[in-house]
């Protein structure tokens, strides 16, 4: 009768211990019949390539997961606009979305170097994906961000209302929409006024004449129908952004071990399948704005070095605000870059 309450008490403890481990255990916290649901939150429009590509990535992880694991998708900024693509995610409002890193490197600015035109030569994007990834997963992991890959955004290109902006000295007393800090620095030195507005925002301000013309990627021009009134586009051909999917840190540390090696698998099938379903989107949308009266110019060599020639300029100023995870991206991405 001695020993019973030490029997009991062992008995206590373990079954304690016991539910702890199991509490804990992300295997019990979600499975087939109470899957996790990822809120997707996409300010592109459902047909737009970076939409396109986290929907498939999603339907993958849902199947490859025998639906462990849903999506549940919002797309035209329904839950968070693009800007929030970091902190909104971090907070969980969103558990997964995507954006440009030029949206958040004032608060971010070891991000700086992948805003500088040219940074990295665009045929190289898978390359230097992998080259980049390692400190990008430790940058983000200090945000509460785990972030899932980068997406291929293209060509920079600069539309404009009346005219191609074949070089920097078209820029001189043009009102410019940019969308982040070195942007904006070389079109003030370009003698442009820096804009900065969402681009659902730009149609309107075209056409009202607040901006003469602006920055972007292919696939935002089409969908937005940004070539009605901006028809003379100049394609560079150089890089400008890298375009991140971000996941909610916790989320993903609550993933099984198991669903975490899907998640992998699955998000290296997609970047080159992005890639390649891009450049051959991109081809498409280019040949639909040409026969919708936009005016498409390709820049010369001679032209793009105009311009990367005031990029690199840039890089004294940037190594000197990037921090040491910063200058880091600087050093990986120079075998990369567009010389």
């Amino acid at each position: 009768m001695k020993g019973l309450p030490w029997k009991m008490a062992t008995i206590v403890v373990c079954a304690a211990l016991a539910m702890s481990i199991f509490s804990n255990s992300p295997a019990l916290a979600y499975d087939e019949n109470n899957p996790m649901v990822l809120k997707a939150a996409i300010d592109n429009p459902p047909g737009d390539m970076k939409a396109v590509t986290i929907k498939r990535m999603g339907d993958m992880i849902e199947e490859r997961t025998s639906g462990r694991v849903k999506f549940q998708y919002f797309y035209g900024a329904s839950l968070i606009k693009k800007p929030q693509f970091v902190d909104a995610v971090a907070r969980g409002i969103a558990d997964i979305s995507t954006g440009p890193t030029s949206f958040v490197t004032g608060k971010i600015p070891e991000l700086s170097i992948f805003e500088v035109y040219g940074a990295y030569k665009l045929e190289k994007h898978l390359e230097v994906q992998e080259a980049v990834e390692p400190t990008l997963i430790e940058l983000f992991e200090t945000k509460g961000i785990r972030p899932l890959m980068n997406q291929f955004t293209g060509s920079t290109i600069f539309p404009h209302k009346t005219k191609f902006v074949k070089t920097p000295a078209d820029w001189k007393g043009q009102k410019m929409r940019l969308a982040g800090r070195w942007q904006s620095t070389l079109g003030k030195q370009w003698g442009a006024s820096p804009v900065f507005m969402p681009p659902g925002e730009l149609y309107v301000a075209l056409q009202r004449g607040v901006i003469d013309g602006y920055m972007l990627i292919w696939d935002i021009v089409y969908g937005l129908k940004l070539y009605e009134v901006g028809p003379y586009i100049v394609d560079s051909g150089f890089s400008n952004n890298i375009e991140i999917v971000t996941m909610n840190l916790k989320k993903w540390q609550e993933l099984t071990p198991e669903d975490q090696k899907i998640f992998n698998e699955v998000r290296n099938e997609i970047k080159p399948w992005n890639m390649t379903e891009t450049l051959k989107h991109y081809e498409k949308l280019k040949k639909d704005i040409l026969s919708k009266g936009g005016k498409i110019h390709e820049m010369t060599p001679e032209e793009k070095n105009l311009y990367l020639k005031d990029a690199y300029a840039l890089y004294p100023q940037v190594k000197e605000v990037s921090g040491t995870l910063g200058n880091k991206f600087i050093e990986l991405l120079e075998p990369y870059r567009d010389k």
